[in-house]
């Protein structure tokens, strides 16, 4: 599907990210999920933590800024969470950067909310495989100047600005 942006028809691409309670994965659940595209649609929510979820790592807490309490005063339910990307998402292809642990914790979100997710999540390798070695370099180099801030909005929206600047330079 392609749709017009201010300058040129752009493809449209979503990005995702998670943000979790740590970074070992048999324990670590999903804290924060945010997306982007490149239409400029982007969301973001924190999960409210399930009874079985309990992991909590204070170094991952210092990287993304999310305290446990706010989970508990902000976050939805693992069913509004699930059902609010499967409503958004629809049956796209959407690519993140760290697939096997952003795939583990979307596995964990979904099978909590006894649900499946509706799209598919890819490594954003095999968006790299498409564009090709140039304009893969490319974006890899608009990515590194601009740093990650481990908040899943942004960082989904970090790659959807960097994707729409490298195909809307190469269309010139």
């Amino acid at each position: 599907m392609e749709t017009s942006s201010s300058s040129s028809l752009l493809p449209l691409v979503t990005f995702l990210d998670v943000e979790a309670s740590g970074l070992y994965k048999p324990d670590s659940f999903p804290i924060e999920i945010g997306w982007a595209d490149t239409l400029g649609n982007s969301d973001d929510f924190l999960i409210y933590p399930i009874d079985t979820w309990f992991h909590w790592d204070k170094h991952a807490e210092a990287l993304h800024g999310i305290t446990h309490a706010q989970l508990l005063e902000e976050g939805i339910s693992v069913i509004d969470a699930a059902c609010r990307l499967n409503d958004m998402l629809g049956v796209e292809r959407v690519y993140c950067d760290a697939w096997s642990f952003d795939g583990f914790w979307l596995d964990r979100l979904f099978k909590a909310a006894g649900m499946s997710p509706s799209f598919l999540l890819a490594d954003v390798f095999e968006l790299y495989g498409v564009l090709g070695a140039e304009l893969a370099g490319e974006m890899v180099r608009k990515l590194r100047e601009v740093p990650a801030t481990h908040r899943a909005q942004e960082d989904a929206e970090r790659y959807a600005t960097a994707y729409c600047e490298v195909i809307a330079g190469h269309r010139k």
